[in-house]
Protein backbone atom coordinates (compact mmCIF):
# COMPACT_ATOMS: atom_id res chain seq x y z
CA UNK A 1 0.00 0.00 0.00
CA UNK A 2 2.86 2.38 0.83
CA UNK A 3 4.42 1.81 -2.62
CA UNK A 4 1.13 2.73 -4.31
CA UNK A 5 0.93 5.97 -2.34
CA UNK A 6 4.57 6.79 -3.13
CA UNK A 7 3.94 6.32 -6.87
CA UNK A 8 0.78 8.45 -6.64
CA UNK A 9 2.63 11.24 -4.80
CA UNK A 10 5.56 11.10 -7.21
CA UNK A 11 3.20 11.31 -10.20
CA UNK A 12 1.36 14.25 -8.61
CA UNK A 13 4.71 16.03 -8.20
CA UNK A 14 5.70 15.29 -11.82
CA UNK A 15 2.32 16.44 -13.16
CA UNK A 16 2.43 19.64 -11.11
CA UNK A 17 6.01 20.38 -12.16
CA UNK A 18 5.15 19.73 -15.81
CA UNK A 19 2.20 22.14 -15.67
CA UNK A 20 4.13 24.88 -13.89
CA UNK A 21 7.35 24.59 -15.94
CA UNK A 22 5.22 24.65 -19.10
CA UNK A 23 3.29 27.73 -18.00
CA UNK A 24 5.85 29.76 -16.06
CA UNK A 25 9.28 28.50 -17.05
CA UNK A 26 12.05 27.11 -14.88
CA UNK A 27 13.14 30.22 -12.99
CA UNK A 28 9.65 31.53 -12.29
CA UNK A 29 8.46 28.20 -10.90
CA UNK A 30 9.20 27.62 -7.24
CA UNK A 31 9.41 24.32 -5.43
CA UNK A 32 6.75 25.64 -3.05
CA UNK A 33 4.35 26.15 -5.98
CA UNK A 34 5.02 22.63 -7.25
CA UNK A 35 4.47 21.18 -3.77
CA UNK A 36 1.26 23.19 -3.26
CA UNK A 37 -0.19 22.10 -6.60
CA UNK A 38 0.75 18.47 -5.87
CA UNK A 39 -0.78 18.69 -2.40
CA UNK A 40 2.44 17.83 -0.57
CA UNK A 41 5.06 19.63 1.47
CA UNK A 42 8.29 20.91 -0.08
CA UNK A 43 10.24 18.35 1.94
CA UNK A 44 8.35 15.62 0.08
CA UNK A 45 9.83 16.86 -3.18
CA UNK A 46 13.30 16.11 -1.87
CA UNK A 47 12.26 12.55 -1.03
CA UNK A 48 11.88 11.96 -4.76
CA UNK A 49 14.23 14.45 -6.43
CA UNK A 50 17.53 15.80 -5.06
CA UNK A 51 17.06 19.20 -6.72
CA UNK A 52 14.78 21.32 -8.84
CA UNK A 53 17.02 20.55 -11.82
CA UNK A 54 16.62 16.79 -11.30
CA UNK A 55 12.87 17.29 -11.11
CA UNK A 56 12.95 19.18 -14.40
CA UNK A 57 14.93 16.36 -16.03
CA UNK A 58 12.38 13.84 -14.78
CA UNK A 59 9.58 15.90 -16.33
CA UNK A 60 11.48 16.75 -19.50
CA UNK A 61 12.62 13.24 -20.44
CA UNK A 62 9.25 11.63 -21.28
CA UNK A 63 8.10 14.71 -23.20
CA UNK A 64 11.36 14.92 -25.16
CA UNK A 65 11.40 11.19 -25.95
CA UNK A 66 7.75 11.17 -27.05
CA UNK A 67 8.42 14.17 -29.29
CA UNK A 68 11.44 12.51 -30.91
CA UNK A 69 9.53 9.24 -31.36
CA UNK A 70 6.74 11.08 -33.19
CA UNK A 71 9.35 12.79 -35.38
CA UNK A 72 10.95 9.42 -36.19
CA UNK A 73 7.57 8.02 -37.20
CA UNK A 74 6.85 11.03 -39.41
CA UNK A 75 10.28 10.83 -41.09
CA UNK A 76 9.94 7.06 -41.66
CA UNK A 77 6.81 7.63 -43.76
CA UNK A 78 8.58 10.00 -46.15
CA UNK A 79 10.14 8.74 -49.37
CA UNK A 80 12.84 11.12 -50.61
CA UNK A 81 16.08 12.10 -48.88
CA UNK A 82 15.11 15.77 -49.16
CA UNK A 83 11.70 15.25 -47.58
CA UNK A 84 13.25 13.21 -44.76
CA UNK A 85 16.03 15.72 -44.10
CA UNK A 86 13.63 18.67 -44.22
CA UNK A 87 11.26 16.93 -41.79
CA UNK A 88 14.17 16.25 -39.41
CA UNK A 89 15.32 19.87 -39.47
CA UNK A 90 11.85 21.36 -39.07
CA UNK A 91 10.97 18.75 -36.47
CA UNK A 92 13.98 19.48 -34.28
CA UNK A 93 14.13 23.22 -34.77
CA UNK A 94 10.46 24.17 -34.97
CA UNK A 95 7.95 21.42 -34.27
CA UNK A 96 9.35 19.83 -31.10
CA UNK A 97 9.89 23.18 -29.34
CA UNK A 98 6.44 24.38 -30.40
CA UNK A 99 4.74 21.28 -28.98
CA UNK A 100 5.49 22.78 -25.58
CA UNK A 101 7.60 25.92 -25.80
CA UNK A 102 7.41 26.30 -22.02
CA UNK A 103 9.14 22.94 -21.49
CA UNK A 104 11.71 23.68 -24.18
CA UNK A 105 12.46 27.06 -22.60
CA UNK A 106 12.61 25.58 -19.11
CA UNK A 107 15.40 23.20 -20.09
CA UNK A 108 17.40 25.99 -21.74
CA UNK A 109 16.87 28.27 -18.69
CA UNK A 110 17.95 25.52 -16.33
CA UNK A 111 21.05 24.56 -18.31
CA UNK A 112 22.09 28.20 -18.78
CA UNK A 113 22.08 28.81 -15.04
CA UNK A 114 23.21 25.39 -13.80
CA UNK A 115 26.36 24.93 -11.79
CA UNK A 116 29.05 23.96 -14.33
CA UNK A 117 30.03 21.08 -12.03
CA UNK A 118 26.54 19.65 -12.33
CA UNK A 119 26.08 17.31 -15.25
CA UNK A 120 23.67 17.83 -18.12
CA UNK A 121 21.14 15.06 -18.68
CA UNK A 122 23.74 13.08 -20.62
CA UNK A 123 21.63 9.99 -21.16
CA UNK A 124 18.79 12.03 -22.62
CA UNK A 125 21.06 14.05 -24.89
CA UNK A 126 22.92 10.93 -25.98
CA UNK A 127 19.61 9.21 -26.68
CA UNK A 128 18.44 12.18 -28.78
CA UNK A 129 21.70 12.29 -30.73
CA UNK A 130 21.48 8.56 -31.42
CA UNK A 131 17.89 8.90 -32.64
CA UNK A 132 18.94 11.76 -34.91
CA UNK A 133 21.86 9.71 -36.24
CA UNK A 134 19.49 6.90 -37.21
CA UNK A 135 17.16 9.32 -38.99
CA UNK A 136 20.07 11.01 -40.75
CA UNK A 137 21.48 7.68 -41.95
CA UNK A 138 18.15 7.01 -43.63
CA UNK A 139 17.90 10.51 -45.09
CA UNK A 140 21.55 10.76 -46.17
CA UNK A 141 22.68 7.16 -46.75
CA UNK A 142 25.86 8.03 -48.67
CA UNK A 143 27.88 9.42 -45.76
CA UNK A 144 30.84 7.28 -44.77
CA UNK A 145 31.15 6.21 -41.15
CA UNK A 146 29.21 7.37 -38.13
CA UNK A 147 31.37 10.45 -37.56
CA UNK A 148 29.54 12.62 -40.11
CA UNK A 149 26.16 11.62 -38.68
CA UNK A 150 27.39 12.25 -35.12
CA UNK A 151 28.62 15.73 -36.05
CA UNK A 152 25.36 16.58 -37.81
CA UNK A 153 23.16 15.30 -34.99
CA UNK A 154 25.20 17.27 -32.45
CA UNK A 155 24.99 20.38 -34.65
CA UNK A 156 21.23 20.02 -35.03
CA UNK A 157 20.74 19.73 -31.26
CA UNK A 158 23.03 22.69 -30.57
CA UNK A 159 20.99 24.70 -33.08
CA UNK A 160 17.82 23.54 -31.28
CA UNK A 161 19.02 25.43 -28.20
CA UNK A 162 19.52 28.57 -30.25
CA UNK A 163 16.13 28.32 -31.94
CA UNK A 164 14.39 27.87 -28.58
CA UNK A 165 16.15 30.92 -27.12
CA UNK A 166 15.43 33.06 -30.17
CA UNK A 167 11.77 32.03 -30.25
CA UNK A 168 11.51 33.16 -26.62
CA UNK A 169 12.97 36.52 -27.67
CA UNK A 170 10.49 36.71 -30.58
CA UNK A 171 13.20 36.31 -33.21
CA UNK A 172 11.05 34.24 -35.53
CA UNK A 173 13.21 34.11 -38.63
CA UNK A 174 12.18 31.86 -41.45
CA UNK A 175 13.08 28.40 -40.16
CA UNK A 176 11.60 26.80 -43.26
CA UNK A 177 13.91 28.78 -45.52
CA UNK A 178 16.89 27.93 -43.32
CA UNK A 179 15.94 24.26 -43.42
CA UNK A 180 15.57 24.33 -47.21
CA UNK A 181 18.96 26.01 -47.57
CA UNK A 182 20.65 23.45 -45.34
CA UNK A 183 18.95 20.64 -47.28
CA UNK A 184 20.36 22.11 -50.50
CA UNK A 185 23.86 22.30 -49.02
CA UNK A 186 23.84 18.79 -47.53
CA UNK A 187 22.24 17.12 -50.52
CA UNK A 188 24.58 18.91 -52.92
CA UNK A 189 27.54 17.70 -50.85
CA UNK A 190 26.01 14.22 -50.93
CA UNK A 191 26.04 14.22 -54.75
CA UNK A 192 29.61 15.54 -55.01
Amino acid sequence: MVQVKKKFVQQAILDSAHDLFSQKGYHDTTLQEIADLAGVGVSSLYSYFPSKLHLLYAVEEPWYKESFTRLEQRVARLKTPRDKLRAILLGVWRDIPMENIGMANSLIEALASADPKQKKPAQLLQWAEERLMIMLREALPGKSGDDAYAVLSNLFLMAYDGFVINRRLNDLRDIERMSDTLCDILLRAEKA
